[in-house]
């Protein structure tokens, strides 16, 4: 039963390189390939490499076993690292209401930071302090007009930056009362 299944793959093998093959491209530009030639294509001699067959040996015969070779360590992992960092919110010339002078940056990096990575917010040209995590709050910003981007670090060292935006920070204030005068008249 063997041998007949290798002459069945043997002649289909020999069957499928005696043909020739043709291909085109659509007006959709999707390349096809044929063994009819259509209008327009060009004919291409493909060659097919051959699948050598093992070796018919004694089925009985026990080969000695190949001594097994001592185990590679596998070199530890190193998960790549954040290379690019974006300002997902707030959006630019965004107005942000907020009487304590609160500020939350949502931040993206195309990777999860690193051991020794970390992101830094910069206010009005100021370095805010460092935080892992994937937003910053800003607290008691005065208001007005701020420009704010956010920095990748590796090592204390810039490796990214966001491009910069605008904000506008809204906070209630309290009116003072007139100082004390003179009665008006009645």
């Amino acid at each position: 039963m063997r041998k007949i299944g290798m002459l069945f793959f043997g002649v289909l093998s020999v069957s499928a390189s005696a043909g020739e093959y043709y291909r085109w491209v659509d007006e959709n530009g999707t390349l096809h390939f044929s063994d009819s030639p259509p209008s327009a294509s060009l004919e291409l001699e493909v060659e097919l490499g051959t699948i050598p067959l093992p070796a018919q040996g004694p089925s009985n015969v026990a080969s000695p076993a190949a001594p097994k070779a001592p185990p590679i360590p596998d070199a530890p992992e190193v998960p790549p690292l954040a290379s690019s960092i974006s300002l997902i919110s707030p959006g630019d010339e965004a107005t942000i209401r907020s009487n304590e002078g609160n500020i939350t940056l949502n931040i993206s990096t195309d990777l999860p930071l690193g051991k020794n990575q970390s992101v830094r917010a910069v206010v009005d040209g100021k370095k805010q302090p460092v935080s892992k995590g994937a937003s910053l709050t800003l607290t008691n910003v005065d208001r007005g007009s701020h420009t704010i981007k956010v920095q990748l670090l590796q090592d204390g060292k810039v490796i990214a930056a966001s491009h910069s935006i605008t904000v506008y920070l809204h906070r209630a204030t309290k009116k003072k009362a007139p100082p004390p005068g003179k009665p008006t008249p009645r």
